[in-house]
């Protein structure tokens, strides 16, 4: 599978999860997420989200060869966000940021 797009991380949720995993250790460019999934039976009962991601490397051979698809053993991380987290972190990038307001300034005759 070809990871070269970044598909988690252009969703509210894989942002949380990158900033939450580069707050441990810094987190390299060939790193992607790969796996989300609620914890619990039903839905009442999903308040954690697992998300796990690991560093990928470039194939050398093979019908991939030249993209990035092969999982490097050993690179796997996981972190876990709260139902809170992720409503927290979406409502804040829906809040405007304020913009300077720019002032017309009158025109000399």
């Amino acid at each position: 599978m070809n990871m070269e797009k970044d598909i988690f991380a252009e969703q509210p949720t894989g942002q949380l999860a990158l900033k939450k995993l580069a707050k441990i250790a810094p987190v390299p460019e060939t790193f992607r997420l790969y796996s989300m999934g609620w914890l619990g039976e039903q839905p009442k009962d999903w308040t954690v989200l697992k998300v796990t991601g690991a560093d990928f490397r470039v194939a050398k051979t093979g019908p991939n060869r030249g993209q990035l698809s092969i999982l490097v053993k050993g690179t796997q991380r996981t972190v876990y966000l709260t139902r809170e987290e992720i409503l927290a972190f979406g409502k804040a990038k829906r809040q405007p940021k304020q913009a300077k307001v720019a002032t017309r300034q009158a025109i000399p005759a």
